[in-house]
C-alpha cells in the first residue's frame, strides 16, 4: 500500500486476488489502476495476504482465499483509518461486491464519524438462481442488503441483472457498465504474436461447472464435429488442469477426447497461449445459463473471433439474432454455428462498449452525478461524448 499526502480525494481500491487462471491478475493489477492513473484522485491498492494462488475449492474463486485475502485488505483499511489517513469524501471501490470483513469496515467508520462513498463490482451474487451462491440466500440475502445499505454505486454488466437486484430489494444506483476491460493493455499480451492465421476450429473457452452447461457443449461439439469432418473443437483452461462442480464430467470429456482426436483439450494456457487460441479460432461457442455479459465474449470479440450464444438472459441485449441459438437446442445450436460460418464478421463493438464502461465507472466514482443511473449498452453514445469532454 502507498499513500501520496497530497490534497486529492483517495480512492482506496480492494481489487481481487491475482490468479493464473482467471482475469483476476490483468483487471486488478493492471487494468483498473491504469483507468485512475488518469483521474485526478490518489489511488491506493490494497493488496491483500496470497495464502494458496489457485483454486483448490469453490468454482470462480477459492473458497478459503478469497476470504483471507479480502478480510487482510480490510485490516489494512482499518490501520489507515486509524493512522488518521482516511478522510471524509474518500471513495472505497470493491472489486467484488462480495468482500468478506467489509462489514468490521463499515463499523468502525461509523465509530470513527468518517463519511466515505462506497462502491463495487456485483458479478452474480444470491438474486441469481444459476449462480452458486444462490443455495446460501437463506442467510446471505440479509447481509447482502445491510451491505447495499452502504454504497453510493454498484457497477453491474446487463440489464437483466439489474432488475433481479431491484426485485431482491437492493435499493442504492445501480450502473449496467458491461464489464471492465482495458482493451489497449489487452490486446498488447498479443504484441508480437499477430503472424496467425484464421484455422478452422470452434473454441470453448468458459469453465466447466454447472451454471455454463458444460454438458450440453459436449453435445453440440460432437454433433458439430460429425457434421464438419474438416473442423477441431478446442476447449481452454488456463488452470493447471480441467475443474469441474459437475460430478463425473471432466473424465467425461478427458475419454470423449481421447476417443476423437478432433475434440482438443488444452489446459495450463498461459494468457498469451489462451488468446493465440482465441484469435486463430474462427467462433468461440457458449453455452451458460448463468453469464451477465461474459469475459470470454469481450475477449473473443476483441481479436475477431466471432461468437455463437445461447438466446438467454443477458445475450439478447448485446448479440443480435443471427449470432444465438435457442437455448437448449443441441441442433439448433450446431445450424447456428454452420450459418456464422457462411457469414463470418466483426464484433468489435463489444469490446469497445466494455472498454467505455470500464472509463465511465472511475467518472462515476471521481464526479458527482446524484443519483443518475448509466445503462452503457443503451446510452453508448451518450457515454462516448460525455467521456469525450473529460
Amino acid at each position: 500500500m502507498t499513500f501520496n499526502s497530497n490534497h486529492m480525494k483517495n480512492l482506496w481500491y480492494f481489487g481481487l486476488e491475482p490468479l493464473k487462471e482467471r482475469y483476476t491478475y490483468q483487471l486488478s493489477e493492471e487494468w483498473i489502476p491504469e483507468t485512475f492513473r488518469h483521474e485526478k484522485v490518489n489511488f491506493i491498492q490494497l493488496r491483500g495476504n496470497i495464502e494458496t494462488g489457485t483454486i483448490r475449492v469453490g468454482s470462480v474463486l477459492d473458497a478459503y482465499g478469497r476470504g483471507a485475502y479480502a478480510m487482510s485488505q480490510c485490516q489494512k483499511f482499518m490501520s489507515a483509518i486509524s493512522a488518521g489517513l482516511v478522510k471524509n469524501g474518500d471513495v472505497i471501490y470493491l472489486q467484488d461486491f462480495w468482500t468478506p470483513g467489509i462489514e468490521s469496515v463499515f463499523y468502525m467508520l461509523d465509530l470513527y464519524g468518517i463519511k466515505v462513498d462506497v462502491y463495487s463490482m456485483l458479478h452474480a451474487q444470491s438474486v441469481d438462481e444459476y449462480d452458486f451462491t444462490h443455495p446460501m440466500r437463506k442467510w446471505m440475502r440479509g447481509f447482502e442488503l445491510g451491505i447495499d445499505a452502504y454504497h453510493k454505486g454498484i457497477f453491474v454488466g446487463s440489464s437483466i441483472h439489474k432488475a433481479q437486484l431491484r426485485e431482491a430489494g437492493f435499493k442504492a444506483p445501480i450502473h449496467v457498465v458491461s464489464l471492465p476491460i482495458h482493451k489497449e493493455l489487452a490486446v498488447e499480451v498479443l504484441a508480437g504474436h499477430d503472424d496467425f492465421v484464421k484455422e478452422k476450429q470452434i473454441i470453448y473457452t468458459s469453465r466447466f461447472d454447472k451454471e455454463k452447461n458444460p454438458y450440453f457443449m459436449l453435445e453440440v461439439a460432437m454433433h458439430f464435429l460429425d457434421r464438419n469432418r474438416d473442423f477441431v473443437w478446442v476447449i481452454t483452461t488456463s488452470a493447471d488442469e480441467f475443474k469441474s462442480n459437475v460430478p463425473g464430467f471432466v473424465p467425461y470429456m478427458i475419454s470423449l477426447a481421447k476417443r476423437n482426436p478432433r475434440l482438443v483439450l488444452k489446459p495450463n494456457l498461459t494468457k498469451v497461449e489462451y488468446y493465440i487460441e482465441v484469435q486463430k479460432s474462427m467462433v468461440q461457442f457458449n453455452s451458460a445459463l448463468q453469464d451477465y455479459v461474459s469475459w470470454t465474449l469481450i475477449e473473443s470479440t476483441m481479436f475477431d473471433c466471432d461468437v455463437c450464444y445461447p438466446n438467454f438472459r443477458s445475450f439478447p441485449e448485446i448479440l443480435s439474432d443471427d449470432r444465438m441459438y435457442k437455448a437448449f437446442d443441441r441442433y439448433d445450436a450446431v445450424d447456428k454455428l454452420e450459418s456464422i460460418l457462411m457469414s463470418p464478421k466483426s464484433h468489435q463493438h463489444i469490446s469497445d462498449i466494455s472498454d467505455l464502461g470500464r472509463r465511465l465507472e472511475a467518472y462515476i466514482m471521481t464526479n458527482d452525478i446524484g443519483n443518475q443511473e448509466f445503462n452503457i449498452w443503451h446510452e453508448t453514445e451518450y457515454v462516448s461524448n460525455l467521456l469525450s469532454l473529460c
